[in-house]
């Protein structure tokens, strides 16, 4: 046996099986993710659509940004990030400001409204995800934080 830093090398075979597991956890979370993004719009506001979310999320975290910020930021198509902020107006999570430097440039501010649902939202997935770990050692979190900082880094990096 091989060792790598110290430990134990594994084999090419035993190596794959580990990306394939790694692969299907990382799958069924993405799903979980998707479900949590349905539940969150709908309890948001029942005609948000989950694609509006990271939207509505940059809008209210940075308190104005201009949709051309937010193209670039998100990785959104500029006609699809319209149709999104058109929803979010007509549904009062966002506003729209003529910026004063650039009169051409509009900045979307988050309403009152959203700045609530969303404070209340946070609070209460926050809950939920304490209670589901609250039985992990800290030695777990530490672990898990590390390596979903990790995995971030390695994709921004990509």
């Amino acid at each position: 046996m091989d060792t790598v830093n110290g430990r134990v090398a594994s084999t090419s075979a035993e190596r794959a099986e580990l990306y394939e597991a790694a692969e299907q956890q990382l799958l069924d979370f993405i799903a979980v993710i998707a479900r949590t993004k349905r539940e969150v719009a709908a309890r948001m506001e029942h005609r948000l659509t989950t694609a509006a979310l990271p939207v509505l999320g940059l809008v209210v975290r940075s308190k104005g940004i201009s949709q051309s910020e937010i193209c670039d930021r998100l990785l959104i198509d500029k006609a699809a990030l319209s149709r999104m902020v058109t929803k979010l107006e007509e549904l009062g999570l966002v506003t729209r400001e003529v910026d004063p430097d650039d009169r051409r440039v509009s900045q979307l501010l988050p309403t009152e409204l959203a700045v609530t649902r969303r404070r209340e939202w946070l609070h209460n997935w926050r809950l939920d995800l304490r209670a589901r770990m609250e039985q992990w050692s800290d030695d777990d979190l530490g672990a898990l934080t590390t390596l979903i900082g990790r995995l971030n880094l390695d994709f921004d990096c990509a």
